[in-house]
Order: C-alpha cells, then sequence, then structure tokens
C-alpha cells in the first residue's frame, strides 16, 4: 500500500496531509509527562490531534546530532541523519531502520535534473522578466525530487519519495508511515 501526503507549514500550525485521512499534525516538543531518555533532546511530535492527544511519534536528538523517531512506548523507529547546514550541490538525508537497513536520499534524481535543463532557459527569463519590474522575487528553487532508496539498488523500489511539488510516497512494505512522517518535517524543519 502506498501512502501520499503533503506537507503544509502555515503560520500558526504545522501539518501533513495525507490523502484520504486525518491531517497529522506537528507540534514542538514533547507532550507533559513523557519523559525521555538521558541524552535525548526533544525536537517535535507527530499527533493525530492538535493537542498532543494521541502522538504517533517523538523526535528527539541525540548525542552526536542525530535524529531519532521513538513511538510513544519510547522504541525507537528510525535514526534520521540529515546533511550539514553548508549545504552540498547534491546533499544526502539517510534514514537507519533498526534492521540495519540504510536509505540514501539524495536531492535532484537524472529526469528532474534532465528537467531543469530543459527549463532553465525559461527561468531565466523569468527572473529577468522580474528583475525588470517592481515585484519581489521571493525564493526561486530548482524543481527537483528526492528519493530514499538502498544503496547500491539504482533501480530498485523507492522506499519514500518527494516531487517537486512536496507531495511525498511512502510505500508502507519498505517504510513505516511515522518514520515517512518524521522524514517529511525533519527536512524543512528549523535545525
Amino acid at each position: 500500500m502506498t501512502l501520499v501526503f503533503t506537507r503544509h507549514p502555515d503560520a500558526d500550525r504545522y501539518e501533513l496531509r495525507p490523502r484520504g485521512s486525518a491531517p497529522v499534525h506537528v507540534l514542538r516538543g514533547v507532550p507533559d509527562g513523557h519523559a525521555l531518555r538521558h541524552g535525548h533532546k526533544p525536537r517535535f511530535t507527530l499527533a493525530a490531534g492538535s493537542a498532543y492527544a494521541a502522538p504517533l511519534a517523538v523526535v528527539v536528538r541525540k548525542d552526536g546530532g542525530r535524529l531519532a523517531v521513538l513511538t510513544p512506548d519510547h522504541e525507537e523507529l528510525a535514526e534520521l541523519r540529515l546533511p550539514p547546514r553548508k549545504r552540498r550541490w547534491r546533499p544526502t538525508y539517510e534514514i537507519h531502520l533498526p534492521d540495519s537497513t540504510v536509505l540514501h536520499g539524495r536531492e535532484g534524481t537524472t529526469p528532474s535534473l534532465l528537467l531543469c535543463l530543459v527549463l532553465l532557459p525559461l527561468v531565466l527569463l523569468y527572473m529577468a522578466a522580474l528583475a525588470l519590474s517592481d515585484s519581489p522575487a521571493g525564493a526561486t528553487t530548482a524543481p527537483l525530487r528526492t528519493v530514499w532508496k538502498r544503496p547500491g539498488k539504482p533501480f530498485s523500489r523507492a522506499a519514500l519519495t518527494e516531487s517537486a511539488r512536496g507531495r511525498f510516497r511512502a510505500h508502507s512494505a519498505e517504510l513505516d508511515h511515522r518514520v515517512a512522517y518524521a522524514q517529511a518535517v525533519a527536512k524543512y524543519w528549523e535545525r
């Protein structure tokens, strides 16, 4: 089964909206009375309700700067490793699952890079038009996808895919939906 969801970072709240399901709310910190292990610093909680009523997973920063995705019972679902703040050309995101499986995600698949090269002249014309007008440009980024796969298997099925429009697609046979939600938030969350 495939889970499809989108990110919606509003000014008041941050939520993930799975297709055909209730939204998953992203809340800073952890619920009151939720004790953490020594060395874990709370980052955010994924909850079915907007008031920590039904937490799905808690994401904490472990010693060494890595993020751990924990169940409400403190069982570790996965470890997320984000690229350094100083962005390289194609940053690598990693998901380490408890069964020693590692999923690598790199921005910029070959089709999305080719599409970017084809659209580059149009983007340059658009930017030139913005420069000549009085309207603010905003942040422009390349339309790239990110795909999380097992290393060494470039033609295997992706466990998690992010489209250029911000839609995530997770295959439940490959990846727990709570880990997919946590990776989608951690990629864009303030570090």
